[in-house]
């Protein structure tokens, strides 16, 4: 009887050893809360604006080019060149536009563009600059890399600002009926039923030919 006393003891001794073994105890005040960090659009929007935006301007296709893609195969022209993160059929591209400033309105600048024998009117917006079209014609943004759409939203409204607040003060305020344009930007069109004219360009590059 005494030896199974002693051996429940041991075994019960052993048991708690391990027990408090086991058991930390860390003061409240050495504990951490590490919240995932807050996403700075400015910060993201203004390094694609310096450093990834410029050579997909460079790329774009001139109107006519993109004519040009449409009336060969309008289903590669639009899976090439075209995107979206929209469900819907409006997709959008980066264009270059040269032309003519046919009239300068409180709200755009219209041109005259294209070759003699096929020439269109299009229009700048200089006043209303919003939405996702920017963002989705770069074809920079990826929406897997976002958690939420949010974070999206606000690349979007970072790259309008940065249009309405760095690009177009000085365009506006300096062209003329009459002058030649040369103008980078993003458009929109429906794979439905599209048209090239009558076209209104979101403008990231705007600038006065000298003559």
């Amino acid at each position: 009887m005494a030896r199974k006393i002693i051996k429940y003891l041991l075994l019960t001794a052993v048991i708690g050893l391990l027990a408090y073994k086991s058991v930390f105890i860390i003061k409240l005040s050495e504990l951490q809360v590490i919240e995932p960090k807050a996403f700075d659009a400015p910060a993201f929007t203004q390094q694609l604006w310096d450093t990834k935006l410029p050579a997909k301007l460079d790329s774009a296709l001139t109107l006519d080019a993109l004519q040009a893609e449409l009336k060969a195969n309008p289903g590669r022209a639009f899976e090439t060149y075209f995107n979206s993160m929209s469900i819907g059929n409006v997709q959008y591209t980066l264009v270059k536009v040269t032309g003519k400033v046919l009239s300068v309105n409180e709200d755009d600048v219209v041109l005259l563009t294209g070759a003699r024998d096929a020439q269109r009117t299009v229009k700048i917006a200089t006043e209303y600059v919003y939405g996702n079209a920017i963002r989705d014609a770069s074809r920079l943004v990826k929406i897997k890399d976002f958690v939420n759409t949010t974070d999206l939203n606000k690349i979007s409204e970072e790259l309008n600002k940065r249009v309405r607040t760095k690009v177009l003060p000085a365009f506006k305020g300096t062209v003329q009926k009459g002058d030649s344009v040369d103008c980078t930007g993003a458009i929109g069109l429906n794979q439905a039923h599209y048209s090239l004219d009558g076209l209104e360009i979101l403008p990231v590059q705007c600038k006065i030919i000298q003559q």
